[in-house]
């Protein structure tokens, strides 16, 4: 018999720690285990993997201060 149980679970010391209010449904069955990665942010992929543009170029803090104050 097949019973589907959901549930969110840290890993500690590369082992899944099952919550003890399903351990006693797991019992010696074999377990599947579905890992979906963490959503991510755009912001921490742009920071991680930059867009180039052409023509770009890197503004020192006084280019960026005049351009404001324009």
């Amino acid at each position: 018999m097949n019973t589907r149980i959901q549930f969110t679970a840290k890993v500690e010391q590369g082992k899944i720690i099952i919550p003890d209010e399903y351990i006693s449904m797991v019992g010696d069955d074999l377990i599947e285990v579905i890992i979906k990665p963490k959503p991510c942010r755009l912001m921490d992929r742009l920071a991680e993997n930059p867009l180039t543009a052409v023509g770009w170029r890197d503004l020192s803090r006084d280019d960026i201060h005049e351009e404001f104050h324009r």
